[in-house]
């Protein structure tokens, strides 16, 4: 079996030999964006840093073939590997595949690590992360783990037991504390820089929508999220709850910016499903997009989300100051989702509604959290406070400083 990429980047002693003054990084996960945005965010920081110190930064990507990946590794050529790796899986029928990927990809590594071939691996979180990981522990290079989740999954657990730093977005409970080899360190989810500096004026110029309406948005992350799609949607059947984002439920006539318009991320093969359920509601102002490439001008301009509660969604929406309604993920066995959420709830910038895979109940329960929120500002003034107090929008360039300060002189 082959590991796509490997003819491009290896030679027969590993990686090609290091000039003076590189600096050498694997960076290893991959298979969903919650693995690869908060990498690509580190390696920002970490090419910042080096080139600022008179070196130059050569990384690799230990990936997976999957459509995200290609999507944000494709421009790193040949240093994006195409794993063949797989998640582990408890049937008897397929472990004889996920076990020849496995060997395959740990094969690879060996051989692109050996003699020095990388200062530091860098792994982002699971299955993806495992091989690369697993071999730097066996030869010696520097790990460190980023696990932005309040639950490590299974590769991650995995990996507890060899990286050398742990990164966590919030202290690891004792169970997990006692496994790790290294250090843990809290040091917060990595977000790209540009996630915070944009301007609600300059959010709302950029993505068409009125800047002085309370702006309520509803993503399910990159790839949308069916249940959350469906609720929302059976809650505005409800034709109160229609009235209510034109203005105060009661009182007065209601100013241009005194009620609500909505911006919805649906996701690429929801969003048609969604446009067309939304023409029954003509009186809601709504924006539906299908993919967002510019979550800084979204967030710039958000009153209120409602949303999954993956990690990287969590550090943004603390690094933004944005208060959230948060619908875990209610497919997963560890349930990690629900524990990021309750992370945000503890710091007072969340509500937190279980998705019970069920659009009426689920409407019903958002409708409540929104009646609360909607036009009780100070409540939402004082979660997006919370939220900021919470947030750590410098993580990534910390973290990076942690991995060359791990690193150390052989590099330089």
């Amino acid at each position: 079996m082959r590991v796509s990429g490997l003819a491009e980047m290896t030679s027969e002693s590993g990686l090609a030999a290091r000039a003076p003054g590189v600096v050498r990084i694997v960076m290893a996960g991959g298979g969903t964006g919650g693995h690869l945005y908060p990498g690509l965010a580190v390696a920002e920081a970490l090419r910042k840093q080096v080139e600022a110190a008179g070196r130059k930064l050569e990384l690799t990507w230990a990936a997976t073939p999957r459509a995200v990946d290609e999507r944000l590794l494709a421009k790193y050529g040949a240093n994006y590997v195409r794993q063949p790796v797989r998640p582990f899986t408890k049937s008897i029928l397929k472990w004889w595949g996920f076990w020849r990927a496995w060997v395959a990809s740990c094969h690879h590594w060996q051989e692109a690590l050996g003699n020095g071939g990388a200062d530091c691996v860098v792994a982002l979180g699971g299955y993806a992360a495992g091989p690369a990981g697993y071999v730097a522990a066996k030869t010696g290079i520097p790990i460190v783990l980023l696990n932005p989740d309040a639950l490590p999954g299974r590769a991650n657990r995995f990996l507890l037991k060899r990286a050398d730093v742990v990164v966590t977005q919030w202290p690891l409970e004792e169970k997990y504390r006692r496994s790790v080899k290294g250090v843990a360190k809290p040091l917060g989810c990595p977000i790209r820089s540009e996630l915070t500096g944009r301007t609600r004026a300059e959010g709302a110029g950029r993505l068409g929508v009125d800047g002085s309406k309370r702006t309520l948005v509803v993503t399910g992350a990159s790839l949308g999220a069916k249940t959350i799609n469906d609720a929302v949607l059976a809650m505005l059947e409800d034709a109160g709850m229609r009235a209510a984002f034109s203005g105060p439920p009661e009182g007065g006539t209601p100013s241009a910016s005194a009620g609500w318009q909505m911006i919805h991320l649906a996701g690429m093969d929801q969003a048609d499903a969604v446009r067309a359920a939304y023409a029954r509601f003509p009186g809601v102002q709504v924006k539906i997009i299908d993919y967002c490439d510019d979550m800084a001008s979204l967030w710039a301009v958000t009153d209120l989300a409602i949303a999954r509660a993956g990690a990287s969604t969590c550090a943004e929406l603390t690094a933004c100051g944005v208060p959230s309604i948060l619908l875990p993920y209610p497919f997963h066995k560890d349930m990690h989702q629900r524990a990021n959420a309750l992370e945000l709830v503890k710091a007072g910038a969340a509500v937190v509604v279980n998705d019970e895979k069920n659009a009426r109940r689920n409407a019903q329960a958002i409708q409540e959290a929104l009646q609360t929120l909607l036009y009780d500002d100070a409540k939402r003034r004082a979660m997006a406070n919370q939220a900021r107090r919470a947030g750590k929008p410098q993580a990534a360039d910390t973290i990076a400083r942690e991995i060359l300060g791990l690193i150390g002189p052989s590099s330089r």
